[in-house]
């Protein structure tokens, strides 16, 4: 067996960089592979490219851009994350005795749409009212709770959900549950965060279902950022257990039990990033998710409003009838060391009017009109909501647009409405 793999290298290694993972797709992936993700990504781009370079390496090409570039992209199956034991052996030989065929194989999407989620956002959304949800980091201990709850009681009757945000930035902190019981006590539905790059599969799924039993219904499921402290490499050590899609169909085909077993439909959340290129190709890998099973999206933060709309409009092209459930990320950016972390961000595009207002002396009255500006943009052409992110913004001012934008969105949308033709 040994020889035989020896064998394969001889032949893969230079014709297809080959990273050894001994279930083979690459009639799927037009004989690049995929493997040479550092993430280990199966089923395409993260979230994390811009200018078609890799987040972790950024001299490299994003393989999966190269990948969805030279092939036509269909959402008809999922590729599921390689078997550990198939790894360092002969795929020639698995692929003949069927070993590999779990994880060589597309496994089929599960239609769930029949199943209502057990949701206050899901139905607000479902409705098509205009949902406001905030972004809140977990801190890194259980005392830094207290700061959650100075938030909360400034913000509760302004926002419908709360995102609980965990290891902002690869620093670990309190998990994604424990900041949702503050906010959960004041009434609000948390948004609870899981990144493939932390949970294998079965550790996920039992991770979702205490998460249910602790009351939360809203899911957003994350490949994940690199960690800062992990070499930035192409190696088997580096792979993630899961990529976003993975988890979501892991979610997914675990609906039916879940809503018999425990009377809960949870609500299953993706991220897109808008700001990808080629557009397209970030089109599609949305569209994959939606048939993983994920029901609403929030965006990368949005510094573009055009840019944005653009890849709205690809977005929604032939699902007009569909209701809208797209979020786009707002940065509310009231310091210029947070503004920095911005920048930083894996995946987000500051625009050059948003450096052009930090340039200012007293810029934070001139940053928050900015954000009124593109949220009103985006939300003429049919964002579901906005998801506010705080990157240094005084208290006060971040009030002020959770008071407001209600009503500018009401207005951004009767903007947006046909006008009538008076009669002469």
């Amino acid at each position: 067996m040994n020889l035989l793999f020896e064998a394969e290298k001889l032949i893969k290694d230079p014709l297809f960089d080959c990273q050894h993972c001994g279930q083979c797709i690459l009639s799927h992936t037009a004989m690049i592979c995929p493997m040479n993700c550092p993430k280990g990504l199966r089923n395409g781009p993260c979230g994390g490219t811009l200018e078609g370079k890799c987040e972790v390496i950024p001299e490299l090409d994003c393989v999966w851009t190269n990948i969805e570039t030279a092939k036509k992209s269909s959402a008809t199956g999922i590729h599921l994350p390689p078997a550990p034991e198939l790894l360092n052996t002969a795929s020639y030989v698995n692929l003949l005795n069927g070993k590999d065929r779990a994880t060589r194989r597309k496994q089929a999407f599960v239609d769930t749409s029949h199943l209502e989620a057990s949701s206050r956002l899901s139905e607000k959304m479902a409705r098509g009212e205009f949902v406001v949800t905030l972004e809140i980091a977990s801190p890194l201990t259980e005392k830094g709770l207290s700061k959650v709850e100075r938030i909360m009681e400034r913000v509760t009757a302004s926002v419908d959900a709360v995102n609980t945000t965990t290891n902002a930035g690869g620093v670990p902190s309190l998990h994604s549950t424990e900041t949702a019981r503050v906010v959960q006590a004041y009434g609000v539905e948390p948004i609870i965060q899981f990144c493939g790059r932390d949970h294998d599969q079965a550790d996920f799924l039992k991770e979702m279902e205490r998460a249910m039993g602790m009351g939360y219904r809203n899911f957003l499921l994350l490949t994940g950022d690199w960690l800062p402290q992990t070499k930035r490499a192409v190696d088997q050590e580096t792979w993630f257990p899961m990529d976003s899609s993975q988890m979501i169909h892991f979610a997914n085909s675990q609906l039916a039990y879940w809503n018999e077993g425990l009377g809960v439909a949870p609500y299953l959340g993706c991220a897109a990033n808008p700001f990808s290129v080629p557009m397209p190709v970030n089109v599609e890998r949305l569209a994959f998710k939606r048939s993983a099973g994920a029901r609403f999206c929030q965006t990368q933060a949005i510094t573009h409003a055009p840019t944005f709309a653009e890849w709205y409009r690809q977005v929604r092209a032939g699902r007009e009838d569909e209701p809208k459930l797209t979020i786009p990320s707002l940065p509310l950016v009231g310091s210029r060391r947070a503004f920095e972390v911005l920048c930083r961000l894996p995946g987000v595009y500051v625009d050059p009017s948003l450096h052009a207002i930090l340039d200012q002396n007293d810029f934070q009255r001139s940053a928050l009109e900015w954000a009124f500006r593109i949220a009103e943009d985006v939300i003429e052409v049919g964002a579901a909501g906005i998801h506010a992110m705080n990157f240094g913004m005084p208290p006060a001012l971040i009030d002020e647009f959770l008071h407001q934008i209600r009503d500018r969105a009401a207005q951004a949308r009767s903007r947006a409405q046909p006008q009538p033709i008076e009669k002469l």
